[in-house]
């Protein structure tokens, strides 16, 4: 009986036209991105934690570090570090793996707080997605019903915590204001409009501004088109023309008080 060798496992195939194009547009965003924040763990006797740069610039890695949580205090930034090593952990772990430390570490810098306040958030954030996901995972991997409902109602739950996360992050970042302009179009006779702004201060407070308006109505609402008369039945009277009376008088100009609105 003859034996049988071993065949060569077959080459990969090598990327198509369209496939190196969507490699090399990756290549250049790649080389766009700064290079991200990382460190390397180790556990001491006594179950501490020891963090190293990856590289011989101490110096730098920490310029680095209270960058990414955009304080210049080097305890804050240590404390944060700690809670984010802390919410991506497994439970029942004494501390991260590197590659969860530096996925934190990275949608950190991807959220790039500017103050202390902002670094809580995206804190924060990374903690309530890391627990969205764990309860979506416990959820597809129930068999029971009731389980699956129970986890699933957590997750979503925390989903809408992280939306709500970001909405007070994007709301900081725009200093709390917003701005609702409402526009408004007369337009009259002869083809010419007038254009109204409507601005409310923020949280609908205030006095009602009105832009480019007249108070008085604009004369070419009022003029006169001419036409014909308006007939009476009785064809024994005579007509009513459309106008109470003939030629051109001025017309006194509206006037009206200046309205606030109170809060």
């Amino acid at each position: 009986m003859s034996k049988q060798l071993p065949t060569e496992p077959a080459s990969p195939r090598q990327p198509t036209k369209h496939e190196k194009q969507a490699i090399e547009r990756a290549r250049k965003r790649h080389q766009a991105r700064p290079a991200p924040l990382a460190y390397e763990l180790e556990i001491k006797p006594g179950n501490e934690l020891s963090l190293g740069a990856p590289h011989a610039d101490e110096a730098g890695q920490y310029l680095r570090l209270i960058d990414t949580f955009g304080t210049a205090s080097d305890n804050f930034a240590r404390h944060m570090l700690g809670w984010l090593g802390a919410a991506v952990r497994e439970p029942g772990k004494s501390a991260p793996t590197p590659q969860q430390l530096n996925a934190g570490l990275a949608a950190v810098a991807g959220i790039s707080p500017r103050d202390e306040v902002e670094a809580m958030l995206a804190v924060q954030m990374v903690a309530t997605n890391e627990a969205a996901m764990s309860m979506l995972g416990q959820a597809r991997s129930a068999a029971d019903p009731a389980v699956m409902e129970r986890f699933g109602t957590l997750a979503t739950k925390l989903q809408r915590t992280l939306i709500a996360q970001a909405e007070a992050l994007a709301k900081l970042r725009r200093g709390g204001e917003q701005t609702v302009r409402v526009e408004h179009v007369h337009v009259y006779a002869g083809g010419q409009a007038i254009v109204g702004a409507v601005s409310a201060t923020p949280g609908g407070r205030g006095a009602i501004e009105m832009e480019h308006q007249a108070h008085a109505t604009d004369p070419r609402a009022l003029a006169h088109a001419p036409g014909a008369s308006m007939r009476c039945p009785d064809e024994t009277r005579v007509g009513l023309p459309v106008t109470g009376r003939e030629g051109a008088d001025a017309m006194p100009h509206a006037r009206r008080r200046s309205r606030k609105r109170r809060a």
